[in-house]
């Protein structure tokens, strides 16, 4: 199955009064790494957040943020450290007094303060904020792995295209393929008979020479091995599991035996189909590079 690493989820809900929000992001990544934003009140709930992904998404780099947006009697409260602000209180004054400054400490300066002012947690406990938050985020990752599977079938589609294409010029090399070995014979024997007389070569050595570059040049099992390869690719492609990783091994094994024809191939036409193989399968390999 081919499912893209890209996508984007979205699921909201309405809370005691508030919006609860989840969004999630997944790009391309060659493992699975998730990065959690929550309200400062949810972050116990951040370790079960991932491993709730992980169990969904097998590759990319995802963000998932939850927002809780309401009223005050949901948020909770903003309120002031009276302890705390007693404390800088009484520390202004005694740098005032021991240093004779002057001037007065303001609200702006006052309300900057670090700690001085503070959320208090709505009123929800951590049970009940995770069935909340579990279902949300479960809604967000569905409609995030719906929109990858779109893109996935869109993909898939290239590929099997793209697949076609190596398909057709593994043909032309495979017609060649016998002719470019006895072509390479004939001028083998033509060019001996050049440049020596009649008698002077052993027939039974140049029988052997010529069999030994036969077998330097002969690139028929490469033609099927990559042949065997499209078509476990195309079998991933078509399966039920996950393909990402299967294929990018795959390809790797591809460019493996075409490189090999390529270095065997004594025929420029050959040469010629076999460029055109690497160009199509370079271009099949960026294309996997988003397949979860």
């Amino acid at each position: 199955m081919v499912r893209s690493m890209t996508g984007y989820g979205r699921a909201e809900v309405e809370f005691g009064g508030a919006r609860v929000e989840a969004e999630i992001r997944s790009v391309n990544h060659r493992y699975c790494e998730v990065v959690v934003r929550l309200p400062k009140f949810l972050s116990v709930l951040e370790s079960q957040v991932r491993s709730l992904v992980q169990e969904r998404v097998s590759r990319g780099k995802i963000s998932i943020a939850v927002t809780w947006d309401g009223d005050g009697a949901t948020l909770g409260q903003l309120r002031l450290n009276d302890e705390l602000a007693e404390r800088y209180m009484r520390l202004f004054k005694e740098l005032k007094s021991r240093f004779r400054l002057e001037g007065d400490v303001d609200l702006s300066l006052f309300v900057g303060l670090p700690d001085l002012l503070r959320w208090e947690s709505p009123a929800v406990n951590d049970a009940e904020a995770w069935r909340l938050v579990e279902a949300l985020a479960g809604t967000a990752i569905d409609d995030l792995n719906e929109m990858k599977r779109r893109e996935g079938d869109s993909l898939a589609i290239d590929l099997r295209k793209r697949i076609g294409a190596v398909d057709e010029r593994l043909a032309s090399v495979r017609d060649r393929a016998g002719s470019q070995v006895s072509t390479a014979r004939e001028k083998m024997r033509q060019r001996i008979n050049m440049l020596l007389e009649p008698g002077e070569v052993d027939a039974s050595r140049l029988e052997q020479e010529i069999a030994i570059l036969s077998d330097r040049i002969d690139i028929t099992e490469e033609c099927v091995r990559l042949d065997s390869h499209n078509r476990q690719f195309l079998s991933l492609i078509d399966g039920p599991e996950l393909a990402g990783r299967k294929l990018n091994f795959i390809l790797q094994e591809m460019n493996r035996e075409a490189n090999t024809m390529g270095a065997k191939a004594a025929d420029v036409e050959i040469v010629n189909q076999v460029i055109a193989i690497k160009e199509e399968i370079e271009k099949i390999r960026e294309q996997v590079q988003n397949v979860e």
